[in-house]
């Protein structure tokens, strides 16, 4: 069963669209539909470490992961877990930004919890 759990890609229907799905072991998804405005400005947040990008991020500045396969299973769920979820996302500037976060957050840690893989899509 493939259920939309969350969807912040209405109304922006022509655009962009970012999807996280959590597949579980009976393989049902979860799906958080993104606009990807709001993806972008969640992930500018992020700054580069002495060693350069990493995480998530890695994968988003440099336009590979998903930008080339879609759907793409994030790997080392725990360490992007652990860095997604410690962002500062104090300065994004849709408000929409932080509830999409939070979400994305949530489904990362139930993922984890249940021994289950997340995958990103571009639609």
């Amino acid at each position: 069963m493939n259920e939309i759990t969350k969807d912040f890609y209405s109304g922006y229907e022509g655009e962009p669209e970012i999807q996280f799905v959590k597949v579980s072991v009976n393989g049902d998804h979860k799906i958080i539909r993104i606009w990807s405005g709001y993806f972008d400005d969640i992930m500018t947040q992020f700054v580069p470490s002495q060693q350069g990008w990493s995480g998530l991020a890695y994968y988003y500045h440099l336009a590979i992961g998903w930008y080339e396969e879609s759907p793409w299973q994030i790997t080392h769920l725990d360490e992007i877990k652990t860095q997604f979820c410690n962002l500062s996302i104090e300065n994004c500037r849709f408000d929409k930004s932080r509830a999409v976060y939070k979400e994305i957050c949530d489904l990362l840690r139930e993922a984890i919890e249940n021994n289950e893989s997340v995958l990103i899509a571009e639609e």
